[in-house]
């Protein structure tokens, strides 16, 4: 097996794991949206700050179980939690339709 081969083939496992990936974040904003939707009829305001950081420190907790970096998973989250927010401000304030 060359060098080569074998990099091809790591390639190829990160692009299924990045394909899968994909698809959790897909399914996760559909349930982002359904919260934006829940929130908008029941007048629950957009932010919950302590969900926000329950969220990160249980995430980054299970990161460091995982040998992973706490603080790159606490930054992912950050990034995909401000990714949801925007989501439900727009939804909320009616600016898209909640797509289902």
């Amino acid at each position: 097996m060359t060098k080569m081969y074998r990099l091809d083939e790591f390639r190829t496992q990160l692009n299924i794991l990045d394909e899968k990936l994909i698809n959790i974040l897909s399914e996760r904003y559909q349930i982002c949206r359904a919260i934006a939707d829940f929130k908008k009829k029941h007048d629950i305001p957009m932010m919950q700050p302590a969900r926000v950081e329950e969220v990160k420190n249980r995430c980054a907790t299970m990161a460091k179980n995982k040998n992973l970096n706490p603080d790159f998973v606490r930054n992912l989250y950050t990034l995909i939690i401000d990714e949801a927010c925007r989501l439900e401000d727009d939804i909320i304030d009616n600016k898209v339709e909640n797509i289902k």
